[in-house]
């Protein structure tokens, strides 16, 4: 058996957007499969109706004659055929009864769901932010580490080294809590995204 939790990851965590749309397309599918059953069971009955029909032409038949056998074969097996279609159609009233109350069950669990799922919507969202954040605060370090590499080679003064150093710091520290935020995200996301996962596989 496949496991949400093992899959839906996605590519940029968008698996957790695919999986929710692929939860909330439920009752849409079972909307169109109720539809489906309902009116294969109304072809299923009309058809019932028209062997009966059938059955009954065929018992009007001359039952003298060389014919006669095969007209009881006609009415036997036209009732017989009508009978079936018959059970058919009651079989898949049935079963429009039980996918119409999954159908209702599906949509209170859906909406019930739908509240416990916020908190990885949000965590989602934070995860998406803080990975826009990260690359911006690399660049940043990237950039503030060469200049201060260029004024060593470049034998500037002292005072414009040590600004060059105290912004390069600033630039560490910012990527180091850039990181320690995504690292945090992450995790939440990861934890949220399994619960969330196992919430609508239980569906």
């Amino acid at each position: 058996m496949s496991y949400f939790g093992e899959h839906f990851w996605g590519d940029k965590n968008h698996g957790f957007e695919v999986l929710y749309h692929c939860v909330k397309q439920g009752p849409v599918a079972t909307k169109e499969l109720a539809d489906f059953i309902r009116e294969r069971a109304n072809i299923e009955e009309t058809y019932s109706k028209a062997m009966a029909k059938l059955s009954k032409l065929a018992s009007n038949g001359t039952p003298m004659g060389t014919f006669a056998p095969l007209w009881e074969v006609f009415r036997v097996s036209s009732d017989k055929l009508a009978l079936c279609h018959l059970e058919l159609t009651r079989k898949l009233h049935d079963l429009l009864k039980d996918v119409l109350r999954y159908g209702e069950e599906q949509l209170k669990t859906h909406k019930k769901c739908k509240e416990e799922v916020l908190g990885t919507v949000d965590a989602v969202q934070m995860l998406s932010g803080v990975g826009q954040l990260l690359p911006k605060s690399r660049e940043n370090y990237l950039s503030r580490c060469m200049d201060l590499e260029r004024l060593r080679r470049e034998n500037t003064s002292q005072k414009e080294m040590d600004k060059a150093e105290t912004k390069s710091k600033k630039a560490a520290d910012s990527l180091r809590r850039s990181v320690d935020k995504y690292n945090s995200a992450r995790a939440d996301f990861e934890i949220k995204m399994l619960d969330s996962a196992l919430r609508f596989q239980a569906m």
